[in-house]
């Protein structure tokens, strides 16, 4: 076992070194995937890494599992394999394992091909967001219905046998993906500006007031989308791009008040509110006076 074990002695070593007792081997004639039915006993394996994504599907028993590896929850992984429980080991990942217990496990093996193509897709050829390291006894049931579909087409082939294996472990894969990433992606920190992009922004803000254009204007002043943009602002500022600007346009109303002779009308205009009555009323109900109010209490 010096090298990745492959699809094709997958049987072999599951049987010599699992302590396993294949009792359906499924889909010979698939291009890409591979599946088996075993009836697994206690044992212990060291593996050098597959050269294939393994996934498993526990249909009876329970195992108490100690797995050294690399997975999602760390380099550890000691729990308990239970009817219904999913597993998965990525490509090429060294690991240990020891079991105890018996049941029926279904093992599938997906060629890292299907892994790679779905990643692209996903993530745009980024690295750093398709990154899979393998979970254990985990319940999803979308994942266990796609391995049930799988086993349905072993043992009742039918034409087009290949091509749905094929797109059955895509959807594997992208579940498995999905699954792996959430978690990272939603704990990821939200990208904020730098000085320089928010000054930028601010700086235009200020010299716009009166038609600043949409947010698609505000984003494209640091080459972000608009959804990138507004989120990035908000972790910035503590405001969102809309609540900024209202601020600003009443600070620049209480100062053509204080400073001008100029009409409400003319300051509407001047601070890009869309008529007279919306300035008022927005005015008013962040400063608590309507601005006619306001001007004359300053001034008096």
């Amino acid at each position: 076992m010096s090298e990745l074990i492959t699809r094709r002695d997958v049987i072999d070593v599951t049987e010599a070194q699992m302590n396993a007792q294949v009792t359906e081997h499924l889909g010979h004639n698939w291009r890409r995937v591979n599946a088996m039915v075993a009836q697994q006993g206690s044992g212990e394996a060291k593996v050098p890494g597959f050269g294939f994504h393994f996934f498993e599907l526990y249909l009876s028993g329970v195992f108490d599992v100690q797995f050294d590896g690399e997975t999602r929850a760390g380099d550890h992984w000691n729990g308990r394999y239970l009817p219904g429980q999913v597993s998965h080991v990525t490509s090429e990942a060294p690991f240990d394992i020891k079991f105890e217990g018996q049941g029926c496990v279904q093992q599938i093996y997906v060629d890292a091909t299907i892994f790679d193509e779905c990643a692209q897709a996903m993530f745009k050829g980024d690295p750093d967001r398709h990154i899979a390291k393998g979970f254990h006894g985990v319940f999803d049931p979308h994942l266990k219905s796609r391995a049930e579909a799988l086993l349905e087409e072993a043992r009742n082939p039918a034409i087009g046998g290949d091509l749905n294996a094929d797109l059955i472990a895509q959807q594997m894969a992208i579940l498995i993906l999905r699954r792996e990433n959430t978690e990272r992606l939603l704990v990821q920190k939200v990208r904020t500006l730098s000085d320089a992009e928010t000054a930028r922004v601010i700086s235009y803000l200020e010299e716009q007031i009166e038609d600043v254009g949409g947010m698609d204007t505000l984003a494209a002043l640091i080459d972000m989308d608009v959804y990138s943009f507004t989120n990035a602002f908000k972790a910035t500022t503590g405001q969102s791009p809309g609540q900024f600007l209202i601020e600003r346009r009443i600070a620049r109303v209480k100062d053509l008040l204080i400073n001008t002779q100029d009409t409400l009308a003319d300051i509407t205009y001047a601070t890009g509110f869309s008529n007279q009555p919306h300035m008022t009323s927005t005015f008013t109900k962040h400063v608590g006076v309507s601005p006619g109010k306001w001007r004359k209490a300053v001034r008096a």
